[in-house]
């Protein structure tokens, strides 16, 4: 009984100091955090999917662009609380699966912001790359908040005049990833 009386004691009185101990470190605790947090990024809202694909590739003429090209449709929303800071918005494909006989300049891109160019280029340059800036980081300045700037990325492959059929099949696939950096 002596036994089991001062084990019982030995553990009430190690809980009773670890618990003391704990209030102590609690009471005392400092933070060295420096800085402000946002409670709100821009949103970013995809009208299908973040991901375009295109499984046949016709030719189109760049004119026919806007009716026949493959798509991509989003929104970047700036809150009301974001009002009082810079918003750097960046977009560009990423997880690029191509096959290689459409990394020519005939394959082009296009991203519409409000129906205006914002980004514009081929697929000439990307190499064995899996990612392309689209559209650089670029600040917003909407006069009122909140704010919905529409976005539509287009990617088509141009007609030249030439025999393009061998191209047809030929597939592509990238995710659209959009990037935000905010700062007073």
């Amino acid at each position: 009984m002596l036994i089991v009386l001062s084990i019982t004691l030995s553990i009430f009185v190690g809980v009773m100091f670890g618990v003391s101990y704990g209030w102590y470190a609690y009471k005392n605790a400092e933070s060295k955090v420096d800085g402000t947090t946002i409670k709100e990024n821009p949103t970013v809202i995809f009208s299908q999917t973040e991901y375009i694909y295109a499984g046949t590739t016709l030719p189109i003429n760049d004119e026919d662009r806007f009716a026949y090209a493959n798509k991509n449709s989003f929104t970047i929303t700036l809150g009301e609380n974001l009002k009082d800071y810079q918003t750097g918005v960046k977009i560009s494909l990423k997880d690029i699966l191509m096959s290689d006989e459409l990394k020519i300049n005939n394959y082009k891109y296009e991203l519409l912001q409000d129906g205006v160019s914002v980004g514009h280029g081929d697929f000439s340059s990307i190499g064995n790359n899996k990612e392309i800036e689209i559209m650089p980081m670029t600040v917003l300045t909407p006069s009122s908040y909140p704010t919905t700037y529409s976005y539509e990325l287009l990617i088509w492959l141009s007609d030249d005049g030439n025999d393009q059929n061998y191209l047809m099949n030929k597939g592509f696939r990238a995710k659209v990833n959009v990037v935000s950096a905010v700062r007073r």
